[in-house]
């Protein structure tokens, strides 16, 4: 599997998900990826950080898998995209644009990436602190 999951703490506090792909991404490999990101998967409704920088390439499978639009009753994670090379780039852009999403932001440096997927997780915090009960 040209992927791993795992559950990390952003310097906020805050439990996210870190997925790591490399090599080749094929249509099996986006569908397992999804089904621990979503409803029922045991990453779900966790911000996600995912590194892209190892990643030889994606299959148009999986670019249609990874492209779907978000589902408008399930609450949207913020998600931060860790990609340096710029074919890459273009090509994840393209499935920004495609699937809609408004949480997810590219970053060329790691820091980055983490340090604005942290600030989005700590305004969420300080959200839902603020919402009634």
């Amino acid at each position: 599997m040209p992927f791993e999951l795992a559950t990390i703490i952003l310097p906020s506090g805050a439990k996210a998900t870190r997925a790591e792909l490399y090599g080749v991404i094929d249509k099996e490999d986006a569908g397992l990826m999804m089904q621990e990101l979503l409803p029922g998967g045991a990453y779900f409704g966790q911000p996600l950080y995912v590194s892209c920088t190892r990643m030889g390439k994606m299959s148009l499978e999986a670019r249609s898998i990874f492209s779907t639009p978000p589902d408008p009753n399930v609450r949207e994670q913020w998600v931060s995209v860790c990609v340096n090379n710029p074919l890459a780039r273009v090509t994840i852009n393209f499935l920004l644009r495609v699937s809609g999403s408004k949480k997810v932001k590219l970053f060329s440096s790691e820091s980055k990436a983490m340090a604005w997927l942290d600030e989005r997780a700590r305004e969420d915090a300080a959200n839902e602190s603020r919402s009634p009960a």
